[in-house]
């Protein structure tokens, strides 16, 4: 059998231990914490980021869908041009 003394000698490395590893637990806990704070800030900027690039996106289409229809007025009108200068000869050729 054990002597109350060795006992009482296990449970003081044993108490030592847990002591020891609620410190490194405490480290530990510290340390995710100031990860999750820095995480969450860079989560913010990228989010303002991702905003910003978002409105840039929806200008850049604006403006695309703007030049898309100036150049497709300019090809209509000169379709238009080209069938009238067609028409005219049409009629030039049957007044005569």
């Amino acid at each position: 059998m054990e002597t109350s003394a060795s006992i009482i000698l296990q449970l003081r490395d044993k108490a030592q231990k847990l002591v020891a590893l609620q410190e490194a637990l405490r480290a530990e806990n510290g340390r995710l914490l100031a990860q999750v704070t820095e995480l969450k800030e860079r989560i913010a900027v990228l989010e303002t980021d991702n905003e910003r690039l978002n409105h840039r996106l929806k200008a850049m289409a604006v403006a695309k869908t703007v030049a898309d229809t100036d150049e497709k007025n300019l090809a209509l009108k000169l379709k238009i041009n080209e069938l009238v200068r067609e028409i005219d000869h049409c009629i030039a050729q049957l007044n005569r």
